[in-house]
């Protein structure tokens, strides 16, 4: 089976390398932030790089040449994180991404986005977009999936929107990781190791004058700033793109502010100043829990650096979809071809 793949709103290349961890050929990237082409570009220099407004570009050049079209729309205007104005707002790009499949008619779509896009909210939207999909002539299938259950070291709940050719079944990857599975969830202590030496971020961990306490040290908000504790013993919180000065999360291998948090259960008084022992993500970290390769490289700013990486769909998560997508079109060639096969053989007995 050909395997020709264009990425649209490309970023770093996340998702691109995810696809080619899966078997897929990405010909074609597609990204508006020149930056974030330039990382692409760096690590994927073979693929065809498209440094444009995806509005201004008419996609039916790849008619013919193109198996699957892929791509995370921009996700700002479903994000709980921000004003959710959801079709209202410009940088909705959900309908780009139907007219680059209308144009192109591949044999197969992937799209992600976050999980709002799922909330009653935004629900009726994301089913008025399906539908012009299944419109267009393919079997559409949609779940949020949690990257944690597959072996990623991180909470990070995405939306994965699949479009087959009609009559192809498709099953989500079931997850692999957790507490009902063979496999623990990965830590993030685990994912640091022997993780290479990068520029320390030089954003100071301070304690907050008015600790908020919840149940886990990683929970509350014990800290200035809206970076977060990370229990080093379990999955990190999603890494943002947001990331790089006070917004970075933070590392706390000696359990400082595990012991900090009993001190104040116990009644003791919040403490002033620097927290001794504890760290922000380098970007070289943050990357690792997204599951970026060492050898990929990220060029620009090092706050433009940490918003690439936020950006990214984990490689490991998309090569998961990815392959499962992969199978599913192999499993449907094979029946197409077995089809013929009989066909033919009926055709010359009788």
């Amino acid at each position: 089976m050909r395997n020709h793949t264009i990425d649209l709103f490309a970023g770093a290349g996340g998702l691109s390398v995810g696809l080619k961890m899966s078997g897929w050929d990405v010909r074609v990237a597609v990204e508006y932030d020149s930056t974030a082409i330039e990382t692409h570009r760096k690590n994927m220099p073979e693929t065809l790089h498209l440094c444009d407004d995806i509005r201004d570009i008419d996609f039916k050049q790849y008619a013919g040449s193109i198996d699957l079209v892929a791509g995370g729309p921009p996700c700002q205007p479903f994000s709980v994180s921000g004003k959710q104005l959801g079709k209202l707002d410009v940088r909705d790009m959900v309908p780009e991404f139907v007219r680059v499949v209308r144009e192109i008619r591949p044999r197969a779509f992937l799209m992600e986005n976050v999980a709002g896009l799922t909330t009653a909210r935004f629900l009726p939207y994301l089913e008025d977009r399906v539908d012009e999909l299944r419109e267009l002539g393919y079997e559409v299938y949609w779940q949020v999936l949690n990257a944690a259950d597959y072996g990623i070291p991180q909470n990070r709940r995405r939306l994965f929107v699949i479009g087959l050719p009609v009559g192809t079944k498709f099953d989500f990857p079931k997850p692999t990781h957790g507490p009902s599975h063979k496999n623990k969830y990965r830590t993030v202590a685990e994912a640091l190791e022997g993780c290479p030496v990068d520029h320390i971020n030089q954003a100071k961990v301070i304690f907050a004058k008015n600790p908020i306490l919840r149940r886990s040290p990683y929970a509350g908000m014990l800290l200035n700033g809206k970076g977060r504790p990370l229990n080093m013993d379990a999955p990190a919180h999603t890494i943002p793109a947001s990331a790089g000065g006070n917004r970075t999360h933070i590392l706390d291998p000696q359990g400082v502010l595990r012991q900090y948090h009993e001190h104040l259960q116990a009644g003791g008084k919040p403490k002033t100043g620097e927290v001794k022992g504890c760290s922000r993500l380098t970007v070289r970290q943050s990357a690792r829990l997204q599951t970026f390769p060492d050898w990929f490289e990220f060029v620009g700013r090092r706050n433009q650096q940490y918003a690439q990486i936020g950006n990214a769909v984990p490689p490991e998560f998309a090569a998961v979809v990815a392959k499962a997508l992969h199978n599913a079109l192999n499993a449907c060639g094979d029946t197409l071809e077995r089809k013929r096969t009989k066909k033919a053989l009926q055709a010359s007995e009788s």
